[in-house]
């Protein structure tokens, strides 16, 4: 511990088991009906589900991602909390979900590259 600062390594021991489970439950969850081909004010259903799936399936096979990637999955987390208190019900849950294994991806890989980062500064 650093002082009143929690370790990145605790927290995200803490996450990494939240990521995966949460991972294995929107697997097994069905795209909405009637989402496919549609897009609320120019973000397409379809894209944000297969870009944050992409980035948090490459996150749980290599542990990291990469500048890109992060980039990526933070326009994707942004565009889905903007959409989702505009949804129906089944599509709020569904994208809801992404939109949170976006965020814990997200505070997962900024502690993994905390140090580092610190280091090269």
């Amino acid at each position: 511990m650093n002082g009143c600062i929690p370790s990145g390594k605790v927290e995200q021991d803490r996450e990494e088991p939240v990521i995966s489970e949460l991972w294995k439950e929107h697997l097994a969850t069905q795209f909405p009906k009637g989402f496919r081909g549609a897009d609320l004010n120019g973000i397409d259903f379809v894209m944000l589900d297969a870009n944050i799936a992409g980035c948090v399936d490459t996150y749980l096979e290599s542990g990291n991602l990469n500048l890109f990637q992060t980039a990526m999955l933070g326009l994707s987390y942004r565009d889905a909390s903007y959409i989702v208190p505009m949804l129906n019900k089944d599509a709020a849950a569904y994208f809801w979900q992404l939109e949170r294994l976006a965020e814990l991806v997200l505070k997962a890989v900024a502690l993994k590259n905390e140090k580092p980062h610190q280091e090269s500064s």
